[in-house]
């Protein structure tokens, strides 16, 4: 696609001309003089120009003959009502089997204050429910957290609520089983993450 000539992409081209020449430069380069201690204003008012214009072109309207008409305001209200429900439907799930601090605590026999410790570090997956924190329980087997957990919950690109729905449904990368049952089997952390780098890379 070709770039649209504009005033603002001139003037910038040659306030960078006129500091490094006309031949190619690395983006190094644009940042040192950018930067540079004799204060380049001429090439900063140029540059912050291009971006403001860059900010203020409006995004092209979709083809409605490819996508059909936008929404109406009524439509986007049910959507929207439509995603709160199912969301209220999974947060009521994934609460039904979890554990309160106290009880995760008794549960990994550790004080209450580790169980926030290990949350707040990331090793812990919770769900705040008014001013109370709750421990799903898939990530919970045998008196411990699953192995690679911590792993997981910084891999993961959603909510602790979408991860919490995401580790126990059949997973196809996982030969069916849940991922949090792929996590208690030799190698299913490497698999589990394997599965979260595909939900990530199909999200671009």
């Amino acid at each position: 696609m070709a770039a649209i000539r504009s005033p603002e992409a001139d003037r910038l081209a040659a306030a960078l001309a006129k500091r490094l020449g006309d031949k190619p430069f690395t983006a190094r380069e644009l940042a040192d003089q950018l930067v540079a201690t004799d204060h380049p204003a001429e090439l900063i008012d140029a540059f912050e120009d291009a971006l403001a214009r860059a900010a203020a072109v409006e995004e092209q309207p979709l083809d409605a003959a490819l996508w059909g008409p936008p929404p109406t305001a009524q439509e986007l209200a049910q959507a929207r009502r439509v995603k709160q429900r199912v969301q209220d439907e999974a947060l009521a799930g994934v609460l039904t089997e979890a554990h309160s601090r106290t009880q995760a605590a008794a549960l990994l026999g550790i004080s209450p204050q580790a169980v926030s410790k290990r949350h707040a570090a990331g090793a812990l997956v919770a769900l705040p429910r008014g001013r109370e924190l709750y421990f799903p329980a898939w990530q919970f087997a045998e008196g411990a957290a699953l192995p690679g957990l911590a792993d997981v919950i910084a891999a993961y690109p959603g909510s602790p609520l979408a991860l919490s729905t995401w580790a126990v449904a059949p997973n196809p990368d996982l030969d069916r089983a849940t991922p949090a049952q792929a996590l208690t089997r030799r190698g299913g952390v490497e698999r589990v993450l394997e599965a979260i780098e595909a939900i990530s890379a199909a999200a671009w």
